[in-house]
């Protein structure tokens, strides 16, 4: 998928068992960004956090045998690689969890 961080393919290519580490996190940040604005539907598609009112979902486009679980390990990596909550995770996180 478009934009989605190479983090992604590095776990599912090594059997989901070893997660990666974050080298960069800004880089991973914005690449995550760009790909969780992408899979939602266009009627969604601004910046975070993203407009939340009703529309269509059958244009979610989170394919493979991962699905949506690749989402959560993002965010999952992403808070493993910080300090301390941000609040740029922390509304990536209530976004990730209105859509489910």
């Amino acid at each position: 998928a478009k934009n989605r961080p190479a983090e992604v393919q590095y776990w599912v290519s090594r059997a989901r068992i070893i997660p990666p580490q974050i080298a960069n996190l800004d880089c991973f940040i914005k690449e995550f960004t760009a790909w969780w604005i992408n899979i939602n539907p266009a009627w969604r598609k601004t910046s975070l956090p993203m407009e939340k009112k009703n529309g269509a979902w059958e244009h979610m486009d989170f394919p493979g045998p991962n699905g949506f679980l690749n989402v959560l390990m993002c965010l999952k990596w992403w808070r493993v690689a910080m300090d301390e909550e941000s609040k740029e995770w922390k509304e990536a996180v209530e976004d990730v969890k209105w859509v489910l």
